[in-house]
């Protein structure tokens, strides 16, 4: 089953990175994504939110870091194959 965890993830805290750390252990895959809104201005740049997000996932193998930018989420969960979202 391959899991989708979105956020703006702005930043990033431990409470995302136990939710993380979770659902590896109770799920296939698990991809990590960026959301970001043209209309909004992040307090971080999204490459310093990736980055931190990987730095945090390094140990989990089934784990993949990725960002999305417009569009409807439902879009990203189509065109990545994704089972499941988790909030």
């Amino acid at each position: 089953m391959r899991a989708l965890f979105p956020g703006s993830f702005d930043p990033v805290t431990q409470g995302h990175e136990d939710v993380l750390r979770h659902a590896a252990l109770l799920l296939d895959e698990v991809v990590v994504c960026v959301m970001s809104n043209s209309n909004k201005t992040g307090r971080f740049p999204i490459a310093e939110r990736l980055d931190r997000l990987r730095t945090a996932a390094t140990d989990l193998s089934n784990v993949t870091v990725d960002s999305h930018t417009g569009g409807p989420l439902v879009d990203y969960c189509r065109r990545a194959g994704i089972d499941v979202v988790i909030r």
